[in-house]
């Protein structure tokens, strides 16, 4: 998996999660590097999730990933 892919998005996390909103959908984040393969980029994001880097949120019918350190503890 390309290092600098991962380093982007998760800059781009946290450049988004600089406001209120902490939360976003997988295609807003493919839409945020929209001259990136779309596959390549939730990839991305999976690996990001299996390094606890970023975490899934769920509402109960939406699901969420944000960056961990944003998480809500419990």
């Amino acid at each position: 998996m390309s290092e600098d892919l991962k380093v982007r998005v998760t800059n781009l996390f946290r450049e988004k999660s600089r406001g209120d909103k902490k939360m976003f959908y997988i295609r807003d984040v493919t839409k945020w590097l929209p001259n990136e393969d779309r596959h390549a980029v939730q990839n991305v994001v999976k690996e990001l999730l299996e390094e606890e880097v970023l975490k899934y949120w769920s509402s109960g019918s939406s699901t969420y990933i944000m960056l961990a350190e944003f998480f809500p503890k419990e």
